[in-house]
């Protein structure tokens, strides 16, 4: 393993002292964005930051960060459209971003006071597809960042992605990820076996066959839609043909789905995983790699790991280290 990206020990306290990683993206192949929150118990409710690594500088000058306090529930992506830039959200709508030559809050996304007219209702997820951040949450809503301080819903009249019926019973009523192949052809999923596509204009749920929890999902490059579900288990297909290619009892479901170097990596805070041929089975990394589970990102030709335990880098031949 390689550790010419490892922090120093200075760069290390000053940063990351007191926090842990909760989320992380990559905006290039040499700059990594985390998100960090307060080491406290309620850490949820505490100070948060996002933290850019600019590999390639000065040791010394490689961090930059902002704090923010709430964003309860917050999640990190990295944009390409409009600028290059690190994009956290909270389950609220609370936006802030860092990069591309601002560091601010930006207007929260608007919520209505009813699941017909809001353009998001509680940002569960977000992901970058073509570069452009869409963000998912409740009441099936969904929405695209098209510029700084302007979301737009996709759900539109709500003609082909009709309100659940279970509004106000629990909360099943929405999406919990998304991710795309492209613009056009993007899947939500969330609740009990509630998968949609959506081809840029309408919107059409899959018949899938299960009832089982969504938490995550991967369009990969081989062309299958993987649907991680509760307990670790996995689904894979597209449109109308699904089939679940592994059951399991794990504690928690993945958090992460990425595909990279032919294969989907799948993470929770409890390890890392690889989906090859149909199965799934315990990645071949060394020790020290997986206990930086908890987090994916893919972007430049290379993937981030980051969790709990440090952080790491794999550019389809060896892991670098950095912290």
């Amino acid at each position: 393993m390689n550790n010419f990206l490892l922090l120093s020990d200075s760069e290390r306290k000053n940063a990351f002292a007191g926090f842990f990683i909760s989320d992380c993206s990559i905006r290039d192949r040499s700059t990594f964005s985390f998100l960090l929150a307060q080491d406290i118990e309620k850490s949820d409710e505490g100070l948060k930051r996002i933290l850019n690594y600019f590999s390639m500088d000065s040791v010394g000058e490689r961090l930059d960060w902002t704090e923010y306090y709430g964003f309860k529930g917050a999640r990190l992506v990295s944009s390409k459209v409009p600028v290059n830039q690190a994009v956290m959200t909270s389950r609220e709508c609370d936006v802030a971003v860092l990069g591309g030559g601002e560091d601010r809050m930006e207007d929260s996304i608007p919520q209505g006071k009813s699941g017909h007219d809001c353009v998001l209702w509680g940002c569960m997820n977000q992901k970058s597809i073509d570069g452009t951040i869409y963000a998912v949450g409740l009441w099936r809503t969904v929405a695209k960042r098209v510029e700084a301080n302007k979301w737009q819903s996709l759900v539109g009249d709500r003609s082909t992605l009709p309100l659940p019926q279970n509004i106000g019973k629990n909360n099943d009523a929405g999406f919990d990820a998304i991710d795309g192949f492209n613009s056009t052809d993007i899947y939500c999923v969330g609740g009990k076996g509630d998968a949609w596509r959506y081809d840029g204009q309408r919107w059409y749920q899959c018949v899938v066959p299960t009832n089982m929890y969504f938490r995550s999902v991967c369009c990969a490059g081989d062309g299958y839609v993987y649907i991680g579900m509760q307990s670790g288990s996995v689904m894979r297909g597209r449109e109308d043909a699904w089939e679940i290619i592994h059951r399991d009892e794990m504690t928690l479901a993945f958090k992460d789905m990425v595909w990279y170097d032919g294969k989907v990596w799948c993470t929770s805070d409890y390890g890392l995983w690889v989906i090859e041929n149909g199965r799934l089975k315990e990645a071949d990394v060394p020790v020290d790699v997986k206990a930086c589970s908890g987090n994916l990102s893919v972007g430049d030709g290379v993937m981030l790991l980051a969790g709990m335990h440090g952080a790491t880098v794999y550019d389809g031949r060896e892991w670098q280290t950095i912290l």
